[in-house]
């Protein structure tokens, strides 16, 4: 997909508001623009407002409730094709409080549905003081436990270091990438390879 200057970056935050959910659909959506695939937020109402079909293949079965089929997961962004699911995208700013409940919903979802599940994050820092930025990964030969639990339960974990989203980042820190944590840029070109795999798990 090749290497984007800064000035690409900084209008993309400007035009996300400096959301980054809005950040990353904007970003995937310019990479994939003539491949067939969509990134739509995933927005229940709106989901299956727009198709049926896709909203049964995204929602979860529930096994013990008689009133209630299924339930919706915790989707933020969703890349499809042709009306069929290709990844779910989990878009987390960190990982306080929310990367466990990523982690459960992905875990349904490929278990259930097979459909890839990713987590899209600037490495926003473990914040251990306002000031001072630390990688939330760790590294690959040194891996925080959130690094190993990514490991073992999502499909990909995608960082863009942004000091718009990094509080504290300095000059030549970044994430450390290698294993599951890879650079955003390699994400549409994942999903362009997944995409040509999902008629084999999903019936249409």
């Amino acid at each position: 997909m090749g290497e984007e200057s800064a000035k690409e970056r900084q209008r993309r935050v400007v035009e996300a508001g400096g959301n980054w959910e809005e950040y990353v659909r904007l970003y995937l959506s310019e990479k994939l623009k003539n491949t067939n695939i969509e990134i739509i937020k995933g927005n229940e109402k709106e989901i299956k407002k727009r198709s049926e079909k896709l909203w049964k293949l995204l929602s979860l079965p529930l096994k013990s409730s008689p009133n209630i089929e299924n339930v919706w997961g915790d989707i933020d962004l969703v890349a499809i094709k042709d009306e069929l699911p290709i990844t779910i995208i989990s878009c987390k700013l960190s990982l306080h409080g929310r990367f466990t409940e990523t982690l459960f919903w992905s875990l349904l979802y490929r278990m259930l549905t097979k459909i890839k599940v990713v987590l899209a994050t600037p490495d926003a820092g473990r914040q251990q003081k306002e000031d001072e930025w630390v990688s939330e990964w760790g590294t690959p030969d040194n891996p925080t436990k959130d690094r190993l639990l990514a490991q073992s339960y999502l499909d990909g974990v995608y960082v863009e270091n942004l000091k718009e989203f990094c509080r504290g980042i300095k000059e030549g820190q970044q994430t450390v990438f290698g294993g599951i944590v890879r650079p955003l840029q390699e994400l549409p070109e994942d999903i362009i390879k997944w995409s040509k795999d999902i008629s084999k798990f999903l019936t249409p």
